[in-house]
């Protein structure tokens, strides 16, 4: 997890969780990323060694928010809240909140 995080240029933190399967809280590690250079760091390494479950349909919906709205910089300005609803409508369509899903991906999964 640490080479991970030194990856990343962010730094790991240990927290606890509950989950609903599981009895009593358990650790768990989570980093984030908070530069720009992290940031393509991990675009770079999900675009070459992508996902395999629903998972890379979620990080398609990330790196299109990212890509489009913050790398474009239109977060900030008079386009401020309006981003910020783009950014929304994104979210609500990712992990269980996903409706639709597009394995094309998954044709040449294994070729590459």
């Amino acid at each position: 997890m640490e080479k991970i995080a030194h990856f990343c240029e962010s730094q790991l933190n240990k927290h606890q969780v509950t989950r609903f399967d599981r009895l009593g809280k358990q650790d768990a590690w989570r980093t984030r990323v908070v530069n720009k250079k992290g940031v393509i760091a991990i675009i770079n390494y999900f675009d070459k060694y992508s996902l395999f479950s629903s998972k890379y349909l979620n990080y398609l919906d990330w790196k299109e928010a990212y890509v489009t709205l913050i790398q474009n910089k239109e977060h900030i300005g008079i386009n401020k809240l309006n981003t910020y609803e783009k950014i929304k409508l994104i979210k609500e369509r990712m992990n269980q909140k996903r409706k639709i899903f597009n394995w094309e991906h998954l044709e040449n999964f294994y070729i590459k």
